[in-house]
């Protein structure tokens, strides 16, 4: 990538494999001064931003370039898809318990059909006479925008067809104006090793066109809140009791309505969804490999009952970005330009050089296949090596998978521990450093040969959950893009993009821990805190309910959790 452009050349954008995406995107991208790709027909190969519908091949990350970037992880789609969803938080709760209780039971089918039926045996043999009327919902696991899913009671009312999920129903939800409502929240995830979140403080509300009841579980919009599925409904341009026309609120609107009825627990519930958001990532952040130069960006579905515990519906892998209300402008316009300002991508850019980070060697992204990474298509030295009668010819490794000798200012203790390992990397590296390309290149300072370099003055021990230095170099490496942005030093608000995990970071090159059971305990210590202020500071029934109050809970739960100034509190706008 780096000497594919010239510094005069626009930044360049590409929207899916044809060129087509939402109307809303495209506007921004041309009021940000960027150009469109024109490559759909083979007349051009260059590109900055790819943003696509769906997940990208694995050939595409392995030849990623330093001025290339896309909008998903690899492997970072496994919570987007309901059964995958269920399955990881069901883990999740087996090992960490009821912190993971904002799911609601679910059952797959056809392979779980039988643990359903027995719970419906067993709920309609219950005393209370309760169990016969409890409401199912039943999701097809790979449909969106609410197609395919239907109510019930009875397990003869269900039609199974293809793989799909059956979770019992919320039956009793928060409602405004008697109408059934959830909450689509916006999440950028720019790297998944180590997790690093952002959630935007505004968001939308989306309610259900015809007013919430059980004795009717058959229609779609009392019960469904898809807007594409409520804007075709009768009552759609309607002028409804509070909510108006159309089927869509801010999140500011929705914090002026709640904040008068329930008081202080309007504040505790963000930080409830926050805490959820941030569990739901540990999930799948395990068996995510290091990305650089990708990100995601999420949208969230998260449900209120009428004891305002908040409930995880879904998780969308590319939200709607169509501008269908004023509700949908108000959020979704500033929102994008925030999100590629917190991404590190140039605003009004006419030339490379006016937002050039870091001059940087090849490095490559890391493939949803191969962890260690793959580099780019270029000359690649090759050596030769003869074990018995078979020849077989090796591949070098690039250079930020080398692992170069510890210092001398270690102990020896270290250095018998890594001398097996040490000794064969070294044997590998001997190839790749003594290449043609890497001696040509040498004026060359790569973002990984930095971290290398760096290394030999970081302690060598074992550090937040990375088992040894030469896995710590990789995740600096997948930390540290193409356009100079280190995640490990993310800036805690750009605009109103909020960062939600690591609550902190240090000024130095420590990267946040690994450890999920020490990231869970994090966010639990948050949540406890957090109840803490409002018990406390609740009490004041006359005290004030504005931005002020907002401030004085955040100071309250920064002393509780001792945090300094780099922590940030998410809340919607007031």
């Amino acid at each position: 990538m780096e000497g594919c452009y010239n510094d005069d050349e626009p930044f360049i954008y590409r929207l899916n494999d044809n060129g087509t995406g939402p109307s809303l995107l495209v506007k921004i991208c041309a009021e940000r001064g960027w150009r469109m790709y024109q490559g759909y027909n083979g007349h051009e190969d260059k590109w900055n931003l790819w943003w696509r519908t769906s997940a990208f091949p694995s050939a595409c990350y392995k030849a990623l370039g330093d001025w290339q970037f896309m909008n998903h992880i690899p492997k970072g789609g496994s919570i987007c898809r309901k059964d995958g969803l269920s399955r990881l938080l069901r883990c999740m709760r087996r090992i960490y318990g009821s912190i993971y209780d904002f799911s609601p039971p679910c059952y797959h089918l056809p392979l779980e059909y039988a643990k359903l039926v027995s719970e419906f045996s067993r709920l309609r043999r219950s005393e209370d006479d309760t169990g016969s009327n409890v409401v199912w919902i039943h999701k097809p696991v790979a449909q969106s925008q609410g197609r395919g899913i239907f109510l019930f009671r009875s397990i003869c009312e269900m039609r199974c067809g293809s793989s799909a999920v059956v979770q019992r129903y919320i039956e009793r939800p928060l409602l405004i104006a008697g109408y059934k409502f959830d909450l689509r929240l916006y999440v950028c995830v720019p790297g998944y090793r180590p997790l690093t979140a952002y959630m935007y403080a505004e968001g939308l509300a989306r309610f259900g066109t015809d007013k919430y009841t059980l004795t009717d579980i058959h229609n779609p919009y009392r019960h469904l809140t898809n807007s594409s599925l409520n804007k075709s409904g009768p009552r759609y341009a309607e002028c409804k009791d509070r909510i108006g026309s159309g089927c869509k609120w801010t999140l500011k609107q929705v914090r002026r309505a709640l904040i008068g009825r329930w008081g202080a627990a309007e504040w505790l519930v963000w930080q409830r969804i926050r805490a959820l958001v941030t569990l739901t990532l540990f999930a799948q952040a395990a068996g995510t490999p290091p990305a650089r130069n990708c990100f995601e960006f999420y949208g969230f579905d998260v449900l209120l009952d009428d004891s305002l515990k908040p409930w995880l519906i879904e998780v969308n892998l590319s939200p709607a970005l169509g501008a269908d209300c004023e509700a949908d402008v108000t959020v979704k316009q500033p929102m994008l330009h925030e999100l590629f300002d917190l991404l590190g991508l140039p605003m009004k850019h006419t030339g490379l050089s006016l937002l050039r980070g870091q001059n940087h060697m090849n490095i490559t992204s890391y493939c949803s296949e191969d962890e260690s990474g793959i580099p780019r298509p270029a000359p690649v030295p090759t050596t030769t090596v003869r074990r018995g009668t078979r020849w077989r010819r090796r591949r070098a490794m690039p250079i930020h998978c080398v692992t170069l000798p510890p210092s001398t200012a270690g102990s020896d203790t270290e250095k018998a521990t890594d001398t097996s390992e040490t000794t064969k990397e070294l044997n590998i590296g001997q190839l790749s450093m003594s290449s043609p390309e890497s001696s040509d290149n040498s004026d060359i300072q790569s973002t990984s040969s930095m971290a290398i370099t760096s290394a030999d003055s970081v302690d060598e021990s074992w550090k937040g959950g990375y088992a040894t230095a030469a896995s710590r170099r990789r995740m600096l490496s997948a930390c540290s893009w193409g356009n100079g942005v280190q995640w490990h030093r993310a800036t805690g608000r750009v605009g109103q993009w909020v960062r939600i995990f690591p609550h902190t970071v240090s000024g130095d090159d420590q990267l946040p821990t690994e450890d999920a059971r020490e990231s869970v305990a994090q966010v639990s210590k948050f949540i406890r805190a957090a109840r803490e202020v409002v018990r406390e500071g609740g009490r004041d029934i006359r005290g004030p309910r504005d931005a002020a109050r907002d401030a004085a809970f955040e100071a309250a739960l920064c002393q509780k959790l001792e945090y300094k100034n780099n922590f940030e509190v998410w809340l919607p706008p007031f």
